[in-house]
């Protein structure tokens, strides 16, 4: 926590610029990572998690999460913590406790959609949103220094489309409506659009540039030297993705149409090349996952929760497409697990001994794709409601990856089906089931998302993540069960979906009398891959030790 950036903070509320300031945990480009010096919620709070929003009065600091994060929030930070929205959300608690105040933020790292959405809410307590100048937010927490580094292009072998093409299907939809611009907001785009990378931030390698495709099919960095070739201009840009003090300048100097995000959608639904990539990518994360689980059954007496995420990185570095990480490891014992994003260092590092449960959530950018997993494994003896309970998550996975729908269908009826058996049982868990995940991108990637307030649905090519999950604080465990999915198009416009990552689960932790037929059935086929395809890519060593885990579901042997 920065105490001085705290402490000017304090003094801009108490010599009267506003009631309350908020302070978002994104930068300018709004996106889930960003390089060091853009880190202003972890300055204020003391808080470092990828998801927050504090709340700083004269007599009170308040900081909101979600449920992922509402034990690390309270650990890392003196504020009071809320989770959202089983207590409250920050439109709520600003009406209930700022009636007739100002709040202050920062125009530049909230959203279009986010402000309106939330100035909506606030006008029934006549609570006023008034914008910080750049020059007050600097004094507070110091100049960005950012420098764009190592950009490189990205192979067409693995983009599957040039950018020609790209930029000649915007250039259509932008004829198509008419309009002389459209404002390329997000750097995911940027970067999509382009084809390139970059390695300034590793775990999400994007050009950090917005830019403006023009009626030609001409794209432009946008910046202040290019800004003035868009006066007079009729120009569409999304809101979810601009922030406010973009969105505001533009309509200074343009004509601005709000649209959906076109580029968005083009970028989740994944062309031929880019699927078949990403499945070699999944098959050789699959094989590195399966040595690590091999390693762990021959050393969890000694090893702790570091060298779990050293490891992975190790064995990663085999592969000649690795690029980096795309997350941080989770490798969580016991207590730990029921934090959901927790982050070992030396001072929580634990031993694999020192509970029954190890979680490990991880994942790598391959050049050909990225990945995102999470098991849950039995390091020690495990009790029977954390026996009870990976079984009804497990059932909620399988139960997701055999769901069907019709093209644009909500996906509130699969996450419900991830949800039934802790539901039944009176137990768990409250973040999305799912989340997209890009190509040399962002690791969480929208659309799509499996949720009980999806509006979005699922296309044909999308891929995206399975995890269902149970945490408990009380009894120092969490469970998390992650695979990724990809979206296949079928007869009358449906959408089934097909598992990219062959991984073992562990049979130890499974009861299997809770079982229905058909989720033995799908273990049993799952598995049965994982022998066939993974179990050749391994050492004698490794398949002798992970025989059991493949054989408990009465798979075909040589």
């Amino acid at each position: 926590m920065d105490k001085q950036a705290y402490q000017s903070v304090k003094k801009y509320i108490n010599d009267g610029y506003a009631d309350a300031v908020l302070i978002a945990r994104t930068d300018s480009f709004l996106g889930e990572y960003y390089p060091p010096d853009a880190v202003k919620l972890q300055k204020i709070s003391g808080f470092t998690g990828s998801a927050g929003l504090a709340l700083i009065t004269k007599d009170k600091d308040v900081l909101f999460v979600d449920s992922r994060y509402t034990i690390q929030a309270k650990q890392q930070s003196p504020f009071v913590v809320y989770e959202v929205p089983s207590e409250t959300n920050p439109s709520q608690w600003i009406n209930q406790h700022l009636s007739g105040k100002t709040v202050a933020y920062n125009p530049q790292t909230y959203s279009v959609s986010w402000k309106e959405r939330f100035e909506r809410v606030l006008t029934e307590q006549n609570v006023q949103l008034v914008p910080v100048s750049s020059d007050v937010f600097c004094a507070w927490f110091g100049d960005d220094i950012f420098v764009q580094t190592d950009v490189f292009d990205y192979d067409i072998q693995f983009a599957g489309e040039t950018t020609e093409s790209k930029l000649n299907r915007l250039m259509t939809h932008i004829q198509k409506n008419k309009w002389d611009a459209y404002v390329v907001s997000s750097p995911e785009n940027v970067s999509w659009l382009l084809n390139k990378r970059a390695k300034t931030v590793l775990e999400y390698p994007v050009v950090f540039e917005r830019g403006f495709v023009d009626n030609t099919g001409k794209y432009t960095p946008l910046n202040e030297q290019t800004i003035h070739l868009l006066n007079g201009k009729r120009i569409a840009i999304d809101t979810s993705s601009a922030s406010v003090a973009l969105f505001e300048r533009l309509s200074e100097i343009s004509i601005v149409e709000k649209v959906p995000d076109i580029i968005q959608v083009w970028k989740a639904c994944k062309n031929s090349v880019e699927i078949q990539n990403i499945k070699q990518a999944c098959l050789s994360e699959s094989k590195t996952i399966c040595r690590f689980l091999a390693w762990i059954e021959q050393n969890k007496a000694e090893i702790d929760e570091i060298q779990c995420d050293k490891k992975l990185i190790d064995l990663r570095h085999e592969d000649s497409l690795y690029f980096a990480d795309s997350f941080e490891t989770i490798a969580a014992v016991g207590e730990h697990a029921a934090l959901a994003h927790y982050r070992a260092d030396e001072f929580s590092n634990k031993k694999l001994t020192e509970a029954p449960l190890l979680l490990v959530d991880t994942g790598g950018h391959y050049l050909n794709g990225t990945t995102d997993m999470t098991r849950t494994i039995a390091v020690g003896e495990a009790t029977s409601l954390m026996k009870k309970r990976y079984t009804q998550v497990l059932q909620g996975h399988i139960d997701m990856a055999l769901s069907t729908l019709t093209t644009g269908e909500s996906t509130a009826q699969m996450d419900k089906k991830a949800h039934h058996w802790l539901r039944q049982d009176k137990a768990d868990y409250l973040h999305a089931t799912s989340h997209g995940i890009g190509l040399m991108l962002a690791v969480h990637e929208m659309p799509p998302i499996v949720s009980e307030y999806d509006t979005l649905g699922i296309r044909a090519g999308m891929v995206f993540s399975n995890e269902p999950a149970f945490y408990s604080e009380a009894d120092a465990f969490g469970i998390r069960l992650e695979n990724m999915l990809l979206a296949v198009q079928t007869q009358n416009n449906g959408i089934r979906f097909e598992n990219l990552l062959f991984i073992p689960f562990d049979y130890r932790l499974i009861e299997f009398n809770r079982l229905t037929d058909e989720q033995k059935e799908w273990l049993k086929i799952y598995h049965q891959t994982i022998y066939d395809v993974i179990f050749p890519m391994l050492s004698e060593t490794e398949q002798h030790i992970l025989l059991p885990f493949v054989q408990a579901f009465h798979i075909q042997t040589n």
